[in-house]
């Protein structure tokens, strides 16, 4: 079996395509920039986003005249944002920085009006532990009144059921944005860890060029903890917030199973 690197360890089709895939990724993005926006005009201040990947939702913050601070542990999404930032007006570019650093353990030495840890990024942290250890370190970089506005899944029962290595043949497929090759994403593989709460996929990225001839294979590991929404309030009152609102979508749905989490918490 082909060797699969850690999701977003290191450039390639997952980093180059990801802001193609994540357009298609329906109810759980839709919206989403429109509601960060309007929650950065009613916090005010600078902004961190915690997961900041290839700079989607940072550069549209930045572009609507707000400071923002993007952190991520991934090297190549940070290199893939910077690369999208250099595009910006200048004014623009100014207001953005990209920083590398772990969600559970950073130190930017400064308070910021809102943190922000979109499209399920949080879900990365794969304890009780770090997720907690996490939430201080948001704390901390709050300012008195600060606002976090944090999106997870709700996690459906049937797809975290207990069935070892069962198979899967979930494919999407999108256009490459640097050459017009076509880039095909198998889910091959998923693992469920009902105890602990973990899910493992092995993802396949096949890129095919015009001749339709394979260019590139790649395979990579998506490792991820789901959290049950009771689960999801009861962390963040623990941790020193207090929670305004939970959505099940960015239209301010109300809570709804196997759909989105969001929630708006502010610093008690």
């Amino acid at each position: 079996m082909r060797e699969a690197k850690a999701f977003y360890s290191g450039p390639g089709l997952n980093v180059e395509t990801y802001d193609e895939r994540t357009a298609l990724a329906g109810t759980a993005v839709e919206g989403d920039v429109e509601f960060y926006l309007a929650q950065a005009r009613e916090a005010g201040g600078a902004i961190l986003e915690l997961g900041s990947g290839t700079g989607r939702v940072s550069l549209a913050l930045a572009r609507a005249g707000f400071e923002v601070v993007g952190l991520d542990r991934s090297e190549a999404m940070i290199a893939r944002a910077e690369e999208k930032s250099a595009s910006l007006p200048a004014p623009d570019r100014a207001r953005v920085q990209f920083v590398r650093g772990d969600m559970s353990d950073f130190d930017l030495g400064r308070a910021f009006g809102l943190v922000l840890v979109p499209f399920r990024a949080f879900q990365a942290l794969l304890s009780p532990e770090a997720q907690r250890r996490s939430l201080a370190r948001v704390l901390q970089h709050l300012a008195p009144g600060g606002r976090l506005v944090l999106d997870l899944f709700d996690p459906r029962l049937e797809y975290c059921l207990p069935d070892e290595h069962r198979s899967r043949m979930e494919r999407e497929s999108v256009v490459h944005p640097a050459n017009g090759h076509r880039v095909t994403v198998t889910v091959i593989q998923r693992t469920n860890d009902p105890l602990n709460q973990i899910l493992s996929e092995r993802w396949r990225f096949e890129e095919i060029d015009l001749d339709r001839r394979q260019v590139r294979v790649e395979e990579e590991k998506l490792v991820l903890r789901w959290t049950y929404r009771w689960e999801a309030r009861y962390l963040l009152e623990l941790s020193g917030f207090e929670v305004l609102a939970e959505y099940s979508d960015f239209r301010h749905s109300p809570p709804a199973y196997g759909l989105e989490q969001v929630w708006v918490a502010r610093r008690t």
